[in-house]
């Protein structure tokens, strides 16, 4: 009978501690139109400065998300937002390695009638920056209108590239795009 008023005990008293616990997400998804989400990590960061969280909070970033501004890029560059720790110096820097924030991912693009087509994220950008494609030619999400190889033969889509000139044209050898 003791053991159980023990656990019934230290079960009211460790209730209040409950919502706490949850209190902070680990995972935030911030919507960038330009790129795709960014995912966040509040553990992540915790970890690396030690438990503080007003070191970001309220000074850098307003705890309440929907009063964040809106920042460019080039915006962090100059130490705004994300930038004023990620910055070559504190962290990593905002102008390098746009997948550390920005994951890639290998695209499918069902194409019934001549095989679909797998675009390696991995491939173009060892040789591109992300700005050469996005957001002018694509979208970084789902949501891109479909172009026809008429399109992309005027220099839409991969066309803008693979015009036979910068890579490959989208005319030439159809299995290297297209699972045959």
């Amino acid at each position: 009978m003791t053991t159980r008023r023990l656990l019934f005990l230290a079960f009211f008293l460790l209730l209040p501690l409950a919502p706490q616990a949850g209190r902070i997400s680990d995972q935030v998804s911030m919507d960038v139109e330009a790129t795709g989400p960014v995912l966040f990590s509040h553990y992540r960061h915790l970890e690396k400065l030690g438990n503080n969280c007003v070191h970001c909070h309220n000074g850098i970033f307003h705890i309440l998300r929907a009063q964040n501004p809106r920042v460019s890029m080039k915006e962090m560059a100059e130490g705004k937002s994300c930038g004023a720790c990620h910055n070559g110096r504190k962290a990593f820097s905002v102008e390098s390695n746009c997948s550390r924030c920005h994951p890639t991912r290998e695209v499918k693009f069902p194409v019934p009638d001549a095989g679909d087509v797998l675009f390696s994220h991995e491939f173009h950008t060892a040789a591109f920056g992300c700005g050469d494609c996005h957001p002018d030619l694509f979208r970084p999400a789902s949501g891109n209108p479909p172009v026809t190889m008429s399109q992309m033969e005027e220099g839409r889509s991969c066309g803008a590239c693979h015009d036979g000139g910068g890579a490959f044209g989208v005319t030439e050898n159809c299995e290297r795009c297209h699972a045959m």
